[in-house]
């Protein structure tokens, strides 16, 4: 048995109440700390998206795990999800008397763990290939998850950055191969630590952070508030500062 699946088999489930198009699957812990993943758009369309980072986030024994799903893909534009997923989280909170919130995703999940802190108190988020924005508008040039964007009848939020309130904390990797125009519209702020891994693509950086394991230790040093852990973590896999990267493109442009 791999340690993913140890954490996961010992650990019980609960399914809490949510609208009919989104799925809250809820372990909870005997600590103070909360962890929420929120899952990507998974691959079928019919199906409701598959829990993200499981083992990882489970490797946390005694954090309150909540796994978050959307079967219609909305970015968090569904006003029911909201209200859901904000009476669900602040009833944990206050019920178990959560001292830390830790928010992570990939994609579309990566996009929620940022812009969620609009409804709720989150004190780090981990936002792996966040795309700025899903508005056409905004993205012209942007042509993957159309299917879904289509579906979106009201942006409640334009991009990442008209979120407030915003997230303590922010650790947001990106790969640059085809996530430039995403990357590089994130503002630069104080409490955000962006990575960019220059020779990987959307769809490549979160499998390969899993494969290195890399999820489940930045997840507790994230949680602990060392960002130089973090930091370590996230470049022993080949991850550089955006600055850094956004230096060398420069140059190179200039030679």
């Amino acid at each position: 048995m791999n340690a993913a699946a140890k954490h996961r088999n010992h650990r019980r489930f609960l399914t809490l109440p949510s609208p009919d198009t989104a799925r809250f699957r809820y372990a909870p812990g005997t600590g103070k700390d909360l962890i929420i993943s929120f899952a990507s758009i998974g691959r079928r369309r019919a199906q409701m998206p598959p829990d993200e980072f499981v083992g990882s986030v489970l490797q946390n024994d005694q954090a309150h795990c909540l796994f978050v799903s959307d079967i219609n893909r909305s970015w968090l534009n569904d006003d029911a999800l909201c209200r859901g997923l904000q009476t669900a989280v602040k009833g944990i909170q206050t019920d178990r008397r959560i001292s830390r919130t830790i928010t992570l995703g990939l994609s579309m999940g990566g996009f929620s763990a940022l812009v969620c802190a609009a409804l709720f108190p989150v004190d780090v988020a981990i936002a792996i290939s966040p795309q700025f924005t899903v508005s056409q508008r905004l993205v012209p040039a942007e042509r993957r998850w159309a299917y879904w964007r289509k579906q979106i009848q009201h942006h409640r939020l334009a991009n990442v950055d008209l979120a407030t309130p915003t997230p303590r904390h922010s650790f947001i990797l990106h790969g640059a191969v085809d996530d430039s125009q995403h990357l590089s519209a994130f503002a630069k702020r104080r409490n955000r630590d962006h990575f960019v891994f220059p020779k990987l693509g959307h769809s490549e950086l979160g499998p390969m952070l899993k494969a290195n394991e890399a999820i489940g230790p930045l997840i507790s040093a994230a949680l602990e508030g060392n960002r130089s852990d973090a930091a370590h973590c996230i470049k022993r896999c080949g991850g550089v500062w955006r600055a850094r990267y956004e230096f060398d493109e420069s140059d190179t442009s200039l030679a």
